[in-house]
Formats: structure tokens, sequence, C-alpha cells
């Protein structure tokens, strides 16, 4: 049986995955608390073998992971974070493209990705969002002893921060909305459909998509799509 703590600081979410949990059979939730300031008392106390932490907390502190894993290495610590694989996917597109780089707007979008975590001695990195059976099958995989993430992790772990922000052969920036763009396009969208989801006409997906294959030297959406393939980065 995996004791497991919840760090989470909506009490609705916190609720949620302790059913999951729960009902799970072989974890047991130990106890939950809502505050970073507690974690560390709360894992001394309930000795859990898998610890969820609010990537929030992670945020504020992210000397939080490190202590964890210094004072209690037994507790294997999975973040739980506000975004979906959607935005990780196309930060690792872009990390992995050293001619590339972010504008303001879409690198402060996809500051918070896993690998922050990750290298911050963190086991694992699934959304908040995601289906019951991941987040059960996330905590027994850690608990065994491996580091759980997506596709995308080889990409970003050969990735460096600073190719982004300071390229080697700068090119227009590739904004927030583009990159939106190129995730509907590597995931098979008709330019319809990526208009009906980003909420705008199908002829400005037309015209983003134009520019994004300018910017990255393709001259077609399959082409597009195939990068991505070719960088392991799609599920």
């Amino acid at each position: 049986m995996t004791r497991v703590l919840i760090a989470l600081r909506d009490p609705l979410v916190q609720l949620g995955v302790r059913a999951a949990l729960e009902q799970a059979g072989d974890l047991s939730v130990v106890g939950g608390v809502a505050r970073a300031e507690d974690v560390l008392s709360a894992i001394a106390r309930h000795a859990p073998g898998v610890v969820l932490v609010d990537a929030q907390f992670n945020r504020a502190d992210p000397t939080l992971v490190p202590r964890i894993v210094t004072a209690h290495p037994e507790a294997h610590v999975v973040v739980m974070v506000d975004h979906g694989e959607d935005e990780c996917i196309l930060r690792s597109l872009a990390l992995s493209r050293r001619d590339w780089r972010l504008a303001p707007d879409a690198l402060s979008r996809l500051n918070e990705c896993c690998l922050v975590a990750l290298r911050s001695s963190a086991r694992g990195c699934i959304p908040k969002s995601a289906a019951v059976e991941r987040v059960v099958n996330t905590v027994r995989m850690v608990a065994a002893g491996d580091v759980v993430a997506g596709p995308w992790l080889a990409a970003q772990q050969r990735a460096v921060e600073e190719d982004v922000v300071e390229p080697r052969d700068p090119r227009p920036a590739i904004s927030a909305r583009e990159l939106e763009i190129i995730e509907g396009v590597t995931r098979g969208l008709e330019n319809k459909e990526i208009a009906g989801r980003l909420g705008i006409q199908p002829q400005t997906v037309k015209n983003h998509l134009a520019r994004i294959m300018t910017k990255l030297g393709v001259r077609t959406r399959s082409e597009l799509a195939a990068l991505a393939v070719r960088q392991h980065l799609t599920t």
C-alpha cells in the first residue's frame, strides 16, 4: 500500500484527487495540506511514499521540492501543474530549434513547464486536469522508482533556455497565438477546427500559418507537423 500526501492549494481539486486515489485500492491518502508552509511538517508526520505538490507552491518557493527531497528522500515528489501537455509540447518544439525565439507573451505562458519541477528533483509532473487513470498510474510509477512526465521530456532535457532568449540566428519571434496554431496543426486539425478552438476566423488561421511557415522555413503544414513528429513531441 503506497502512502500518499496531497499538497494542493484548491480544496476542490484536493478532494477530487483524494477520491481518485482512494478508489485505486493500492493507494492510501494519509493527509492533505493547502499551504506550502505545512508540507514539510505533514511529510514528517505522515511519512508518505509519494507527495503530490501544487505547482503554485513550487513557483512561490523554488526551494520547496529540493528541501523535501533532502529532508525526506523516501518521499517521491510529483508536481501537479495548471497547464496541459500542449504547452509543454510547444515549449519543447521551440526550444529544440536554436534559430527560433519566443515572444515575451509566449515565453511567460510556457515558463511553468514540467522541466522546471523535474530539475528541482521532483520525480514526476502531471496536469491537474489529467484523467483519473493517469493520476493513479503516475503515483504508482513514481512510487516504483520511475520518473514520469511526458514523451517530450527528452527534447526538453536537451534544450538550453539561453538559446530561446539569445538565439544564434534571430528571426521574428513566435507569439503565443502562433504556438497555438502550431499545436493545432501537429494534432491534424484543419483551419476551421483550429479557428473554432481559438475563437477566431479560419482566414486568420490561414494568415498565421503563412507567417509561421515563413519563420520556420517549412513549405507545407505537413512539413510543420512532420517536424514535431521527428522530435518525438506528439502523443
